[in-house]
């Protein structure tokens, strides 16, 4: 959502480009923040955006502007420049920025723009790009500064003050001879020891740190938990390879947030922004197949009542609350514990205990809701007590059923190492209606049956 700052640019930018005012477009641009000139560019189409992305001055605020970009909007903007202009421009950027955009461009795009780096530039950029893109090394920098440990504090502070590109200087990483992360130390602490004292001695040697192939939401659990500005990123044998900024942990918690809520309501693994209609049917066909089939088992689990349902036609008037209370009361716990266990707030070693809690959770409000539907169930059938019954005893199993269902899957398919965020959604909604239906029609069946109706 737009804010009003970047809502008032968007418009400036329109009237000032109906006019051709571009050198006051400039100027603006000139005076705004990488953030605000992003949403703003983003927001026109591919021939004014290009306009615009040149009236920016300079190519290192260029660079920072397609950095703030969507990577997806920002790579299909690349696509179309001339490989010399996109190679400065990747050059400009943070070496993780580069290689997120590097690997969202078209395979041959990508070669040649590879192919034109430097050397040096080609091969750090190579390494970035041969981890995964969710895990600490597809998200990690390699600009950082690591001292050895048997430098003194003068030293240090000498070659902190010539490094040069450095993402973080608030933490000085410490290595040995091997290179192996042997502790940090806070660029306060450096500046107020004595000049002659050595890092070794005044280091924190408990190093929170992550492997390569660690998941980016384990990351961002590691920089949230320890209140972390970065976390180093060491591979199997301690040796510090890069680091994972607190920028990019805020850009991973949006994307595993975004994700999640994507699956659970069964819109599919990506989010779809555009007006391509083709790629919004992919992502929701697989998704809402999963419900069609869901109801038409619904509907096999129906069939056999059928001279039930015209007998006592009250019946079918209550089948849809008994469906929704069901499916909601299932979708609000499958949506506290996909929450808890993304947070780490539930404990998958726990299970019975998180169960115990919501079904207590699911009687109470089951008898609540009981009570009041199968009153009312009681009034509609002219005051036969057996509907009212049927409906209240119903909504209580329905509900406690849907609990169930929603609570032990997302713990289950975490134990699978399934993400458990697609258990919500289609996946407990219809499987909640199908067990809801069921024990409607097998409690009132019964209960008909037993008084002779």
């Amino acid at each position: 959502m737009l804010g009003k700052k970047q809502q008032l640019l968007i418009d400036t930018t329109q009237r000032l480009l109906r006019r051709d005012a571009q050198p006051s477009i400039r100027r603006i641009f000139d005076k705004t923040h990488p953030a605000d000139l992003a949403a703003v560019i983003s927001h026109f189409d591919n021939g004014r955006r290009d306009v615009l992305f040149h009236l920016i001055n300079g190519v290192e605020a260029q660079a920072e502007v397609l950095s703030e970009m969507l990577h997806e909007d920002a790579a299909e903007f690349l696509s179309h420049m001339p490989i010399p202009d996109v190679v400065k421009l990747l050059q400009s950027m943070e070496n993780d920025d580069a290689a997120d955009l590097l690997a969202r461009l078209p395979e041959d795009l990508s070669k040649q723009v590879l192919a034109a780096f430097g050397r040096t530039d080609a091969e750090d950029l190579g390494d970035l790009l041969k981890y995964g893109e969710d895990t600490a090394g597809g998200i990690m920098t390699t600009d950082f500064i690591a001292l050895h440990e048997n430098l003194t504090a003068q030293e240090a502070i000498e070659s902190i003050r010539t490094s040069k590109d450095v993402d973080m200087a608030f933490y000085t990483y410490v290595v040995n001879d091997h290179r192996q992360l042997v502790g940090v130390l806070s660029l306060r602490k450096l500046v107020i020891v004595q000049p002659s004292t050595v890092l070794k001695q005044i280091m924190e040697p408990n190093v929170v740190s992550v492997r390569l192939h660690t998941d980016q939401e384990d990351v961002a659990r590691a920089v949230a938990r320890y209140n972390l500005l970065a976390v180093p990123v060491v591979n199997d044998n301690n040796v510090l390879e890069g680091i994972v900024t607190v920028d990019d942990v805020i850009d991973v918690i949006r994307e595993e947030a975004t994700e999640d809520i994507l699956k659970m309501a069964g819109a599919g693994m990506e989010l779809v922004e555009t007006g391509n209609v083709a790629k919004s049917v992919k992502a929701r066909f697989p998704w809402l197949l999963v419900s069609c089939i869901g109801e038409l088992i619904g509907a096999a689990v129906i069939s056999p009542f059928i001279g039930q349902l015209q007998t006592h036609h009250y019946l079918a008037l209550f089948m849809p609350i008994i469906m929704a209370m069901g499916g909601n009361i299932g979708t609000q716990s499958a949506t506290v514990i996909v929450r808890g266990l993304a947070t780490g707030y539930v404990d998958p070693k726990k299970m019975l205990a998180v169960y115990w809690r919501e079904i207590r959770v699911a009687l109470t409000l089951g008898a609540a809701y009981g009570l009041i539907v199968g009153g009312v169930s009681f009034l509609f059938s002219g005051g036969d007590y057996v509907y009212g019954m049927s409906v209240a005893t119903s909504m209580v199993l329905a509900m406690c059923i849907a609990v169930t269902v929603g609570t032990l899957l997302p713990i289950i398919l975490e134990k699978l190492h399934v993400d458990p965020a697609v258990a919500t959604g289609p996946f407990v909604t219809s499987a909640v209606d199908v067990l809801g239906l069921l024990v409607y029609f097998v409690v009132s069946t019964g209960l008909l049956t037993a008084v002779g109706g």
